[in-house]
């Protein structure tokens, strides 16, 4: 019996009753099935069917993140030396290994919590919204818009529903997926929560049924967008898994786009827990492997080339190195003015650009220097609404900061009416609207109780 485990945890593990050892480890550590909760990223009563066998503990993600939280080996839930090693095999042939091996087992969730309400939508509404996403609107009922996009992912993610055989062909899979991607592009959160789940049950079916590299494409970028919206909403571990299987599919998709976007979401992951450091040299690893050498590369290596540099040179704001995020932000800038030949995608990675300056030196503290690099974005280049309403909430953060709480207020607005579903999904303006609702100023600032009702920071 390993050093420090109990005989009835021993037991458990030994006759591969992982809900046993589950509740067992719980309990030597003097939690609640809440408390666990809050650590894992679901809600007490999904703990509650964990331990009791009503949810299958089978998802090698899942597993390992207990074994983390806990504590425990990864031998305490089955997870043998080759699965491991499986697990973190290299992304690709040559690629460098750390690509595939950052250790998110150490990750911790920052000091984020599972939101207020986050779960109560699960049983009921959500299977209501599948079919009729409007009917809620319809008999007056309020939907918090991040609340219900956990609530849907955390069922496939944690519950995976057994892929069934299928006849949907790729073509329609891609179809879906690409009406999936717009619904994301338009903040519509909700709209995309009542379809994402059945996306993705549909592309892990596809990969089951062919086995081939298009299929794991399918499945890697439906777990990228499934990480994408998490990342908008509180921390919760949903974030974890999710980037771990899109990049285990994209490891087998034979597409360095697909597998450098995966890096590059699973390194946001790692910032948003803490490790700054880990999420730029992943970043950084996943920009080398594109194809951006001779006279004329491809265009769509080169901008993901760049918006990779953007993201590591905010990785290095948010951990307190100046010069290294500003080198790699000019660097990002180099590289969309080798875009000239495609005016499109030049114009929307220098948006990008200007977007991150605007975040790192917000991270950084220097909220003036941030509002003047702000000057130089063009809403109009901006790719879509998610990425015009994200810059337009983080100068409205760069406001606040700067103790400009009406400006602030009024960005936020112009945010609200440009996409309602961005400002009143995302968790940071959920603190921001909190804030200035206890700012001095607030008498100031007519209408911000109704924001706050409206983005659910009055909880």
């Amino acid at each position: 019996m390993p050093e420090g485990w109990s005989s009835s945890l021993w037991d458990a593990a030994s006759r591969g009753d992982y809900a046993a050892v589950l509740r067992r480890a719980r309990e030597e550590l003097g939690w609640s099935q809440g408390r666990l909760g809050e650590k894992f990223g679901c809600s007490a009563s999904t703990i509650s069917r964990f331990e009791n066998g009503r949810r299958g503990l089978r998802d090698v993600a899942v597993l390992r993140r207990f074994a983390t939280v806990l504590g425990l080996p990864a031998e305490a839930f089955g997870l043998t030396t080759a699965q491991r090693a499986q697990h973190d095999r290299p992304v690709a042939t040559g690629a460098p290994t750390r690509i595939s091996r950052v250790n998110t087992d150490r990750g911790q969730e920052g000091d984020g919590h599972v939101r207020r309400r986050a779960f109560l939508l699960a049983a009921g509404l959500a299977g209501t919204a599948v079919t009729a996403p409007g009917a809620f609107a319809s008999a007056g009922t309020e939907i918090d818009p991040a609340a219900f996009l956990a609530a849907r992912l955390e069922s496939v993610l944690l519950d995976p529903a057994e892929p069934e055989p299928g006849t949907a062909s790729p073509a329609a899979v891609h179809t879906a997926l690409a009406s999936a991607r717009e619904t994301f592009h338009a903040c519509r959160y909700v709209e995309l929560a009542t379809h994402l789940p059945e996306l993705i049950t549909r592309t892990e079916a596809l990969l089951r049924r062919r086995g081939d590299a298009p299929a794991a494409r399918l499945v890697a970028s439906s777990y990228n967008l499934a990480t994408r919206a998490l990342l908008k909403l509180e921390a919760s571990g949903l974030e974890w898994v999710s980037a771990d299987r899109a990049l285990r599919a994209a490891s087998d998709a034979d597409d360095p786009l697909v597998l450098a976007e995966a890096t590059r979401l699973l390194g946001s992951v790692c910032r948003r827990a803490g490790h700054h450091e880990r999420a730029r040299t992943l970043t950084l690893s996943a920009a080398e492997q594109l194809r951006i050498g001779g006279a004329d590369p491809d265009p769509r290596h080169l901008a993901l080339h760049g918006v990779l540099l953007c993201s590591a040179g905010y990785a290095a704001a948010r951990g307190g190195d100046s010069d290294r995020a500003t080198d790699l932000l000019d660097e990002a800038d180099a590289t969309a003015q080798r875009l000239s030949a495609h005016p499109a995608q030049r114009a929307a990675l220098s948006a990008n650009v200007v977007s991150h300056r605007v975040s790192a030196h917000y991270v950084l503290g220097n909220a003036g220097t941030a509002l003047h690099h702000s000057q130089a974005a063009r809403l109009g280049e901006f790719p879509d609404t998610e990425r015009r309403a994200r810059f337009l909430v983080d100068v409205a953060l760069c406001l606040a900061q700067w103790d400009k709480p009406e400006r602030a207020f009024q960005t936020l607005l112009a945010a609200e009416r440009a996409a309602p579903g961005e400002v009143r999904t995302r968790a940071a303006v959920r603190r921001l609207v909190s804030d200035l609702l206890h700012h001095p100023r607030q008498a100031a600032l007519p209408g911000i109780r109704r924001l706050a009702a409206r983005t659910y920071a009055l909880d």
